[in-house]
């Protein structure tokens, strides 16, 4: 698969798809929200869930800029953080650290969607280019470690 430009949501989320697919061990995902990606579709949650289900260390981060309609916008998803929290994890960026302006998806070492900006839908999938990757590794892993609590999925009540 060579590097591909995408225009469209469906694009978009058809690269998301062969990302996942092609991802062994680690999955990141950088947005303002999850609204693009769709995940409580019913294939992507069945690819999402078996990924979960593999073992293996398999881990799935998800930073993301807004995360307040995450529970009520994505049931399946928070069903799967529910049972799967040690695999899925959803946190929401540090509103006061810098965040960039770009939106990417991190698949392993080598795969990456790529949107140069949130707000605009046009990207670029490459999958196989270790040094983008490599860079915004280093670059999630500092907003990771800033962000703020992960999005629960059970509400507690008194």
């Amino acid at each position: 698969m060579i590097a591909s430009d995408l225009l469209t949501p469906s694009e978009c989320r058809a690269a998301f798809d062969a990302l996942l697919a092609g991802t062994r061990r680690l999955l990141r995902l950088y947005d303002r929200d999850l609204e693009l990606w769709a995940l409580d579709d019913p294939a992507r949650h069945a690819a999402l869930r078996a990924f979960c289900v593999a073992g293996g260390g398999r881990r799935v981060e998800c930073l993301l800029d807004e995360t307040g309609r995450v529970a009520s916008a994505h049931p399946r998803l928070m069903q799967l953080v529910r049972d799967f929290g040690h695999v899925l994890e959803i946190r929401q960026a540090d509103p006061l650290a810098p965040r960039p302006d770009q939106a990417f998806v991190l698949a392993d070492r080598h795969g990456v969607l790529l949107r140069a900006d949130k707000a605009a839908m046009r990207g670029k999938v490459h999958p196989d280019d270790a040094a983008t990757v490599s860079a915004l590794q280093q670059d999630f892993e500092a907003l990771w470690q800033r962000a703020q609590g992960q999005v629960a999925a059970t509400t507690l009540g008194l």
